[in-house]
């Protein structure tokens, strides 16, 4: 018994003592992985505080080191007012140490660093990316002093090491955005019409593609549509479970191909990086600009804006009237007067675009009058005349029931009876007051409704003509001399025109020859544009004739024939005649006043004597001109649209290609050619970095979706009132006084403009894109007609790259067979790129242009460092050279055999009107990758390991909050000037090796 006691008491001794052991193992290693883990928070805290230390402020911008390093996935970020290529620091570890003498060491790590898996970690390797090491972060001691068994003169022993990264995920594309705008419901959304064409106006996230640029999947489409919505892919990985067109999941493979790439979303603070501060809404300040500019965006009709009501136009939408829907796809504009202001001018007119004036000097055709004879009779002039006027825009406009055209500067002519002596005058007659005294007046009549012409608007891109009516009583009308609508028959030699009998004429022999001249060396005609309206007339435009010279008729002319011996002809110059009208400061066919370097002659002198030399004196036809209709020919393939008028809230700065400059030529804004143009004082070229569109214009009333206001941009996030802490209301968003909603907003689907991935650049030029269910519908007008009802449409549906020189109104003029100006006849003028307001970019232009745009970047960030501003992307590299973006879309090909200025000739502005809103020179999303070790200090042996992951966001409000997040940069406290906004961790996770 003893014995077996004595057993059982060891057998438990061993057996406590086994168990201590193992306790003691357990408490130590779960000592060690806790060091650990605090070792990698550690880590993080230090990654945060060096991003808000380097990153927070506005005035800083970041990019990747591809440019530089083959290590391409440190993220560098760069003051905005130092130049050159060396960021302020690398956010990697290492990098928050100080040296020698206790200064800050930021660059004390850098891309070319010698970092590899002696000195350092892989934060990033085949488990994440597939490729081995894609980031290697050093490691950081940690020493403690005091530790026992250690010698206290001997120099402290690590007891761990840290290592972090910061990732810049705004160079990623955010691939996994839900489309939100069906939720856009309230006026004027109330239109599904008007909701669709959200999606064409600004990008709503990328859309994934390949190296090809080939789509990948697609978060919209009905396999995905639900993972997406309410941002439920919230982390990268999660990005696996979507699925592609043919219903298989991405699977992991596939993400970890592209982890440098895409990203779910991205979210940006609305703020200046130049200037610092937040932008500011036009939408709610639309004064910001000055008066041109308000006057523009006025076109609401609730408001007195100049759109005509959709729903009370019913009947008159187009030719014939076709009957117009509940949700109307056209919009008809009343004419306006200009509006110069702020640097811009707003007008709403048709365009001179063709003029001829002829006039014949003759006896009466019978003898009468007191004192005549069958040979001797008095003299009278004949004048007839042959008017064009064009809608350039994309937008019917409302038809004046009478226009007006003024002619000032007519001659005094002198003639000469032939009979005689050479010189002798017969009568010297002021043809000014002869005819108007000193105006003479054109009566443009329009036949609204008319059963001979079937018109009751004017459409989109049409010419309509007038000829001069005929008139033998001699009588001056008071209400100007009466023409033709929509012919363009001049009738040769005889036929229409008017008569006015000279007072006081001299008897003249009819069959004695006489020739005619102009007794002014130059003369240039002044012409004015006129709408008769009942409550007063109002001025249109003004046009200044080319220069003509003084003339002498060479053909002798019988006083009886009705032959028109001088004519005043000239038109406005085509798209590509020199100098350009669309690439021509000063020549913007809508600012209300065009010179006469505008215009064209019709003959190759100019001179207007011997009109029949004039090419279109008998008819005005000339079927490879842009702007010129066939007589009687109501076919969409002659209208030539060219400028877009505001039919919605703007929700793209880039839409503002639109507005006429003061002295500028069309499309500046957004293109390289703005120059030093300014709106209200405010460069133009800042546009982009210091104003956005929220789109809430008066009477539009958000919704609240999912506890927050859903914007008619639907990208905007609302966040909370930092105040209240609760959801921000329509209240926080509009103030009072001048609000500054960016406070409480951040820009999703954001993109860093810096990315140098050309697989992120081909997902994100495909931002605008109509993949089923969705599809572009247009207008599917009848040929005969050039208009149809609004429920004759047709869709396109694609998910290529989509961008819209005519992102609101593309649905009108959609409609064109390419080579076709004249009816059926082929013709040079293509007017079929100038109707087609969507240019479509395949997967392989996609990827051509995405390649050439990265290339561009890499090596400009190599010269100089990243773009620090929108303004400094769009702007010329150089004098006379083209900016970066232009410059990639020549070398990729993308307008290669396309007429220059059409909507089919993809420009800068068209990228930005749908990338505006979310292209930035920075990132504000980012994820940090952290580590910790535990070293034993006695055996110098790592016993714990521990990885950790957070996604980081930077919100609108200041690390000092106790100034409001609208505090100019100017009024900052040195806190903030130092740290700039606060960045918040929005999600976090400890990873493990086989996660890395």
């Amino acid at each position: 018994i003893t014995i077996t006691l004595l057993a059982f008491l060891v057998v438990l001794l061993v057996g406590l003592a086994s168990y201590t052991r193992v306790e003691t193992a357990i408490a130590g290693n779960t000592q060690r992985q806790t060091q650990a883990r605090q070792n990698a928070l550690t880590a993080l805290n230090v990654a945060l505080g060096q991003l808000q230390k380097y990153a927070g402020p506005d005035t800083r911008v970041t990019a990747t080191a591809e440019a530089v390093s083959s290590r391409s996935h440190y993220t560098g970020v760069w003051d905005t007012a130092a130049p050159g290529p060396d960021p302020l620091t690398w956010l990697v570890s290492g990098n928050e140490l100080f040296d020698s003498e206790g200064a800050p060491a930021p660059l004390a790590v850098k891309p070319s660093s010698a970092v590899n898996t002696n000195n350092g970690v892989a934060l990033v390797s085949t488990n994440t990316s597939r490729t081995a090491n894609d980031v290697l972060a050093r490691l950081i001691s940690i020493t403690a002093t005091g530790v026992p068994g250690t010698s206290p003169t001997a120099p402290p022993p690590v007891i761990g090491r840290y290592a972090w990264w910061v990732g810049d995920q705004g160079v990623k594309a955010p691939v996994a955005v839900a489309d939100t705008s069906a939720s856009v419901t309230f006026a004027p959304y109330d239109s599904k019409d008007l909701r669709d064409r959200i999606r064409q106006q600004i990008a709503l996230g990328a859309g994934a593609a390949d190296t090809a640029g080939t789509p990948v999947f697609e978060p919209r489409d009905a396999n995905n549509s639900a993972l997406v919505a309410n941002q439920k892919i919230a982390a990268t990985n999660q990005i696996a479970f979507l699925k592609s067109a043919s219903n298989a999941q991405l699977g992991f493979t596939t993400v970890q191909q592209n982890i440098h790439a895409w990203s779910p979303n991205n979210y940006a603070v609305l703020a200046n990086t130049k200037l610092g501060g937040l932008r500011q809404d036009l939408s709610q300040n639309a004064g910001l600009l000055g008066g041109g500019f308000t006057a523009w965006a006025n076109y609401n009709p609730a408001n007195g804006g100049y759109m005509e009501d959709p729903l009370a136009a019913a009947g008159t939408g187009g030719e014939g009237t076709p009957a117009v829907a509940t949700d109307p796809l056209r919009r008809r504009y009343v004419m306006q007067s200009p509006t110069t202001a702020g640097g811009a001018t707003h007008s709403v007119a048709p365009v001179l675009n063709y003029f001829l004036l002829g006039f014949n000097v003759r006896t009466l055709p019978t003898a009468s009058g007191s004192g005549s004879t069958a040979a001797s009779v008095p003299l009278q002039v004949r004048a007839h005349w042959a008017v064009s006027l064009w809608n350039p825009y994309t937008s019917a406009l409302v038809p004046e029931e009478k226009l007006r055209l003024d002619i000032e500067n007519l001659p005094t002519i002198q003639i000469d009876d032939e009979e005689s002596v050479r010189g002798n005058a017969v009568a010297r007659v002021p043809l000014h007051s002869l005819f108007g005294d000193p105006t003479m007046s054109l009566s443009l009549p329009w036949a609204a409704g008319s059963t001979a012409t079937g018109v009751s608007s004017w459409l989109p891109g049409r010419v309509h003509s007038w000829v001069s009516a005929e008139d033998t009583t001699g009588n001056k009308p008071a209400a100007g001399y009466a023409s033709v609508f929509n012919s363009r028959d001049i009738n040769g030699d005889s036929g229409a025109g008017v008569i006015v009998n000279l007072p006081s004429s001299p008897l003249v022999d009819g069959a004695h020859k006489s020739d005619v001249h102009d007794l002014t060396a130059s003369r240039t005609l002044t012409l004015t544009l006129w709408a008769v309206r009942p409550g007063g007339d109002v001025k249109l435009a003004t046009y200044i004739s080319p220069a003509f010279t003084r003339f002498t008729t060479d053909t002798e002319q019988k006083f009886s024939q009705g032959t028109y011996q001088f004519a005043y002809v000239f038109r406005l110059k085509e798209s590509l005649e020199d100098p350009l009208w669309l690439a021509t400061a000063g020549h913007d066919v809508r600012s209300g006043a065009l010179d006469s370097s505008a215009f064209a002659y019709q003959a190759t002198v100019a001179n207007p004597e011997n009109p029949a030399s004039f090419a279109g004196y008998v008819t005005v036809s000339a079927p490879d001109r842009l702007l010129d209709r066939r007589e009687g020919d109501l076919s969409y393939n002659e209208d030539t649209p060219v400028f877009e008028l505001p039919r919605s809230p703007l929700l793209s700065v880039g839409a503002l290609q639109h507005l006429v400059l003061d002295g500028r030529r069309p499309f500046s804004i957004g293109n390289s050619w703005a120059g030093d143009a300014q709106l209200n004082a405010v460069p133009a070229t800042e546009l982009f970095d210091r104003f956005f569109f929220t789109g809430l214009t008066s009477g539009v009333t958000p919704v609240t979706v999912g506890g927050a206001l859903l914007l008619p941009n639907p990208a905007l996030k609302v966040l909370r009132n930092p105040a209240t802490g609760t959801a921000a209301t329509l209240d926080d968003l509009q103030g009072a006084g001048n609000p500054l909603p960016a406070k409480f907003l951040l820009q999703g689907g954001a993109f860093n403009l810096n990315s140098t991935s050309a697989a992120a650049w081909a997902a994100v030029l495909r931002g605008v894109r109509f993949p089923a269910p969705q599809a572009f519908t247009y207008l599917n007008a009848d040929e005969a007609t050039g208009t149809a009802t609004d429920d004759t449409t047709a869709a396109v549906q694609t998910p290529s790259a989509q961008f819209f020189r005519f992102s609101q109104s593309a649905q009108e003029t959609y409609k064109a067979e390419p080579g076709f100006a004249g009816g059926s006849d082929p013709s040079a003028a293509n007017t079929h790129l100038f109707r087609q307001g969507m240019r479509t970019l395949d997967a392989a232009q996609v990827a051509a242009l995405a390649a050439q745009i990265t290339n561009l970047l890499k090596a400009r960030q190599a010269a100089s460092g990243p773009f620090r501003s929108l303004e400094e992307f769009l702007a010329p590299a150089a004098a006379d050279a083209p900016s970066l973006l232009e410059q990639a879309i020549a070398d990729a090909g993308i307008n290669s055999s396309i007429a220059e200025f059409s909507s089919q000739f993809l420009t800068q502005a068209d990228v930005m009107t749908a990338l505006a809103p979310t292209l930035f020179s920075r990132s504000d999303t980012f994820v940090i990758r952290a580590y910790g070790e535990a070293v034993n200090p006695a055996t110098a042996l790592t016993e714990g390991r521990a990885w950790c992951e957070a996604v980081v966001q930077r919100v609108p409000e200041y690390l000092d909050n106790s100034q409001p997040a609208e505090t100019a940069a100017t009024d900052l406290n040195a806190i903030n000037q130092a740290h700039g906004r606060r960045f918040k961790i929005v999600s976090f996770r400890w990873l493990t090796r086989t996660d890395i």
